[in-house]
């Protein structure tokens, strides 16, 4: 049996991590411990030392000289800043995406909130976290309606944006209970998006974005 390469091994041990925070496994400001990361991932201390790395580069996790790593922490005013940029650039994205829309395009949106609809809302691992089959189809989702944007910028910056705000999405949806249908939101965006009618695409996108805010801080 070939073993993983150390290659391979890396990369996994970066994505799991990541997906631990994004999920909300880690909260803000928890400690990450490499030995106890290690043992579960079964890598390396020093694989886990370099995927902590990366997160720090992306602004996930904080290295503090002496003391380690520790998850990013989370002030409501970077909330309402991050979420003031990724309305603007998802905007950007998806009306370039519609402008550029074609039918593998329709094909691939109905496809995603299919696989996105199917996938229940339950918890992860733990009962204070989103489950990763879920935040996964719902990434899927939001990247296949903008994946028609002819902009690599527009879409290189709002994959970053993407990033930091589903770690806020997670948090309010375990922080406290919530009678929101996402279900229904991303159908209407789909149709909005399917149907070429770019103003309302935006106006509902920039409303889904808009109630993750108003949920994660009524969730303070």
């Amino acid at each position: 049996m070939n073993k993983p390469s150390s290659v391979s091994l890396t990369e996994a041990t970066y994505h799991r991590t990541r997906a631990y925070i994004l999920s909300a496994q880690a909260k803000p400001d928890d400690k990450l411990k490499v030995a106890d990361l290690a043992a579960v991932m079964g890598a390396s201390p020093s694989v886990v030392r370099e995927a902590l790395s990366r997160l720090v580069s992306e602004g996930l996790v904080v290295a503090e000289p002496q003391r380690g790593f520790r998850v990013a922490p989370l002030e409501l005013s970077d909330v309402r800043h991050l979420f003031e940029a990724r309305i603007k650039i998802e905007c950007a994205c998806l009306s370039g995406a519609i402008r550029n829309a074609d039918l593998g395009w329709e094909g691939r949106v109905v496809a995603a909130l299919h696989e996105l609809a199917r996938t229940p809302e339950e918890r992860g691992v733990r009962e204070d976290s989103v489950s990763a089959h879920w935040a996964t189809a719902h990434s899927i989702f939001h990247q296949v309606l903008v994946s028609t944007c002819p902009n690599p910028w527009y879409l290189k910056i709002r994959a970053n944006l993407y990033l930091h705000s589903e770690r806020f999405l997670a948090l309010a949806m375990v922080s406290r209970p919530t009678d929101r249908d996402l279900l229904t939101e991303h159908n209407e965006i789909a149709e909005a998006a399917i149907a070429r009618d770019e103003p309302a695409a935006c106006a509902l996108m920039t409303l889904h974005l808009n109630r993750t805010v108003k949920e994660f801080c009524l969730s303070e």
